[in-house]
């Protein structure tokens, strides 16, 4: 059955893999003097050529460039969402919350900053008027936070804003945060819940381990930058526990220093991961077991959502990577410098 529903949307998925960028792709980023030479180099690839061929790379500023870049990722999504049918139109209509989040993030940053300015929401437009109730024009009109969450209050985000707005802690962080807890929690209960059994048991591999690695982080920044005690570490951990217990958890946040949580965690599942480095480095864990399970994910379930849900991490992880590359030509680092960085 899953074969039937999926074999033609995994070949399409297969077809858009192949013209990711590989790791000799992003070494020949690396190499180049300028933003403009990476954006003539990008335009001859056809996942970015469509964005950016109308496009003078020499006239263009950063922003634009990486404006152009992201919309990639959307034209991708929209063309899986053509060719999924009704079930997987569903999974792709939960999973598209993720961008208006990303979205919503830019439009708080603006109105929080110094000289808040109108978020630029022209790269997001067209994708959001096709798969997305979210409104996105006046929301990014919004000059304060109070008219932000007015504008908001037929949507679930309007009450996430509303609540940290009322906390008394509202910096960027406190926003951007409780939109995280918010969106993972709802994910997890809505594959839960929505998704057929084969579907289900593909998705909550990958958002499961997504949740627990970002636990590890969370709780391993609390250790290391804040010196947080267990209570307030508490408060950053989603509550959903997969492949790390309530015990693990629990030892980990209440652990006395960073040496003593990263030892703790050594001896969970990930623990593999931490004792292959020899500086820690929680970021790169994550990505070393997302990578790992989504590479086992297309090997045991490819007739599954996990195509959908693969597929757009990995362009999601290939856009990020090319602004980070293009930001570090920007400022001139050298070769090695920029591979390091995109590791």
């Amino acid at each position: 059955m899953s074969l039937f529903r999926y074999s033609g949307l995994t070949t399409k998925v297969r077809a858009m893999s192949g013209a990711l960028l590989s790791k000799e792709d992003f070494d020949q980023i690396s190499t180049f003097g300028n933003v403009p030479e990476v954006v003539a180099w990008l335009k001859k690839k056809p996942s970015y050529g469509k964005v950016l061929g109308n496009e003078n790379e020499n006239t263009m500023h950063r922003g634009q460039a990486e404006g152009r870049i992201k919309r990639s990722f959307y034209a991708d999504f929209s063309k899986l969402y053509r060719f999924s049918n009704m079930e997987q139109r569903n999974f792709l209509d939960t999973y598209f919350r993720r961008y208006e989040i990303t979205c919503l993030k830019n439009i708080v940053q603006a109105i929080l900053s110094d000289s808040p300015t109108l978020a630029d929401v022209s790269d997001y437009e067209e994708a959001f008027a096709k798969h997305s109730a979210f409104p996105l024009k006046k929301a990014a009109s919004a000059d304060s936070m109070e008219t932000l969450v007015s504008v908001l209050s037929d949507t679930p985000y309007g009450d996430v804003l509303r609540k940290v707005a009322g906390s008394g802690s509202t910096t960027l962080f406190d926003y951007e945060f409780a939109l995280d807890m918010f969106y993972f929690r709802d994910l997890w209960k809505r594959v839960r819940k929505e998704l057929k059994k084969e579907d289900r048991e593909a998705v909550l591999e990958s958002v499961g381990v997504t949740i627990d690695t970002l636990n590890l982080q969370w709780i391993y920044r609390a250790k290391r930058y804040y010196g947080m005690k267990a209570a307030d570490v508490y408060a950053l951990i989603i509550p959903v526990h997969y492949r790390l217990n309530l015990e693990q958890v629990k030892r980990m946040a209440e652990a006395e220093s960073t040496e003593e949580m990263l030892n703790f965690a050594k001896e969970t599942r990930y623990g593999k991961y931490l004792q292959e480095m020899e500086k820690p480095n929680l970021e790169r864990v994550g990505s070393m077991i997302q990578e790992n399970v989504h590479r086992a994910l297309m090997r045991q379930n490819p007739y599954s959502a996990a195509c959908l849900e693969v597929y757009l991490y990995r362009k999601e992880q290939e856009v990020h990577r090319i602004i980070t590359a293009m930001e570090c030509v920007r400022y001139g680092l050298p070769a090695e410098k920029i591979r390091e960085y995109l590791a």
